[in-house]
């Protein structure tokens, strides 16, 4: 009893190191602290006077261990490139006249100067840096310093980078897939918001702008850790594997739906919440369109959520639409609903689209609701 307590116990750990992201943090750490001390080793046995500068090649490691291969390979160069530079611009600075306070000047003046080409990206900060370092540490032996700064950062570097590619080289699926899975929370959370204030006819212009800036913030974050997934593919071999590349594809056409259903929800917002039916010159709409239309936001938030299929929100929708055709007055009301209407219907094809295959749902992938619509679909998940 008491082992199965203790594995119930490791599993919960497990799965929340898993779902919280920890997992890969502790070995992205682990595999930075074992290139860095790599690259220490390595640096005490470079010929000539590099041998003089090892502790550049720890920061070397550290500077190529970046969250993709691609991204450390980029960071890599951008960084020797920016050094490079800065030992240009403190050569000329020494060719200008001796060190002291106008040199140390002129060099990080100029370096920032040349640091601000956009190619230069991580490098830019480097051009300074270093320009500095050559003037102020290097002194005297700024010749020698320059070549043993140089060679151990590239000798760090070309660490990192063979650490990250060799082992286990970082595919950021989960990452955007955990990510797109939250947002979908905040969109239902957002709608259910909204069928509250549209049937109390209550509604608070702040707490609207708040939601709008959370869902904006959202959207961008995970356009972001998309973009991630999409470079963790590219110089790693574990891009190659089987399925990896329709798992981006899913994880793409899941972040696009994403994207659209975010659209429709502002805009319904927008439209029943600041000018329709809840506006303040406007007040409650009729019950006739209210029943029908919280309804159908609520169902669709749901389908969002993943609760359910979006069949439940054409069942809705189409209850709501046998309202408008039946009614002949309040043609306010009706227009408005009529435009809600178009907003809902956008919610709901964009999840359909996504679903065509149910591993692209824009709803979680996990939890007892999930596994139920899983079933009724007759698919299961891929892991």
């Amino acid at each position: 009893m008491q082992f199965q307590h203790i594995a119930g116990v490791g599993t919960r750990l497990w799965r929340w190191s898993r779902s919280s992201g920890t997992q890969p943090r502790l070995l992205h750490a682990g595999k930075a602290a074992a290139a860095a001390a790599l690259a220490w080793v390595l640096a005490r046995h470079v010929p000539g006077v590099a041998s003089d500068y090892p502790y550049y090649a720890p920061l070397g490691a550290v500077v190529a261990m970046q969250t993709t291969v691609f991204a450390g390979l980029r960071s890599g160069v951008q960084t020797l490139v920016g050094i490079a530079l800065g030992i240009a611009v403190a050569a000329f600075t020494m060719w200008v006249g001796e060190p002291g306070v106008l040199a140390v000047a002129l060099a990080v003046g100029v370096g920032v100067l040349v640091g601000g080409f956009r190619i230069l990206g991580e490098g830019s900060s480097w051009v300074s840096t270093a320009a500095l370092f050559v003037l102020l540490v290097g002194g005297a032996h700024a010749e020698g310093y320059s070549l043993g700064y140089l060679v151990q950062m590239a000798v760090g570097v070309v660490v990192g980078l063979l650490v990250n590619f060799l082992v286990f080289p970082p595919l950021r699926f989960w990452d955007a897939e955990r990510r797109i899975d939250q947002v979908n929370g905040v969109l239902a959370e957002h709608l259910d918001g909204l069928a509250d204030v549209l049937e109390h006819g209550d509604r608070d212009e702040r707490a609207w702008d708040r939601a709008q800036d959370r869902l904006d913030r959202a959207i961008a974050d995970v356009r972001s850790r998309v973009s991630i997934a999409q470079e963790s593919r590219r110089i790693n071999p574990r891009g190659a594997l089987r399925g990896s590349r329709a798992r981006l594809q899913r994880d793409g056409a899941r972040f696009r739906a994403l994207e659209r259903v975010a659209w429709y929800t502002t805009d319904l917002t927008e439209l029943v919440a600041r000018s329709g039916p809840v506006s303040a010159n406007l007040g409650r709409p009729d019950e006739a369109f209210t029943g029908p239309l919280v309804t159908a936001i609520r169902q669709v938030a749901a389908m969002v959520r993943g609760d359910h299929p979006p069949d439940e929100g054409d069942r809705a929708i189409s209850a709501l639409e046998q309202a408008l055709d039946a009614s002949h007055e309040y043609p306010s009301d009706v227009a408005v609903t009529s435009s809600a209407l178009v907003s809902l219907r956008g919610i709901v094809e964009s999840e359909r689209r996504a679903t065509q295959d149910v591993d692209t749902e824009t709803g979680p992938a996990a939890g007892p609701a999930r596994s139920g619509l899983r079933a009724r679909l007759g698919r299961g998940r891929r892991a």
